[in-house]
C-alpha cells in the first residue's frame, strides 16, 4: 500500500460498543479502513468523498464481498465460474451472449417466464 503512509489508530467508546479503527490513506485519495463492528472484521474501501467502494465483512459462516460501484467487469482469459447454491442476478436489462455454443443445464425443471418469449 503506497501513499502518504499517514496511519491513524482511532479509538471510539461507546456505551453499546469499543470500535478499533485503523485507516491508510491511499496515493489517490483513498482510504481502506479497517475495523470491528457487531463483531465482524471489517475491511472496507472508501472514495475520496467517504463513500464506501469495496468491503469485505469476515463472518462466522465466511468472507461476505461487498461493492458499490456505477459499473462492474470481470475478465478472464480462460474462464469465469460461480458455485453457489443459488445464483440471483436482477436487473432493469439483462443479456447473455455468447460467440459459440451457449448450454443451461438443469438437474431439474428448467422454467422460462416472460411476457412474450421468442425463440429463433
Amino acid at each position: 500500500m503506497s501513499g502518504s503512509r499517514k496511519e491513524e489508530l482511532a479509538v471510539a467508546t461507546t456505551a453499546e460498543e469499543v470500535s478499533d479503527e485503523r485507516e491508510v490513506y491511499l496515493r489517490d485519495g483513498r482510504k481502506l479502513v479497517v475495523s470491528e463492528q457487531g463483531g465482524e472484521s471489517l475491511v472496507e474501501v472508501r472514495s475520496q468523498s467517504g463513500m464506501l467502494e469495496v468491503r469485505i465483512r469476515l463472518t462466522e459462516q465466511g468472507p461476505v464481498l461487498q461493492m458499490e460501484t456505477a459499473r462492474m467487469q470481470l475478465r478472464a482469459t480462460e474462464a469465469v465460474e460461480i458455485q453457489s447454491e443459488r445464483v440471483e442476478i436482477k436487473g432493469g436489462a439483462v443479456k447473455v451472449s455468447a460467440e459459440e455454443d451457449l448450454e443451461l443445464e438443469a438437474a431439474s425443471d428448467v422454467r422460462v417466464t416472460g411476457k412474450m418469449i421468442y425463440l429463433n
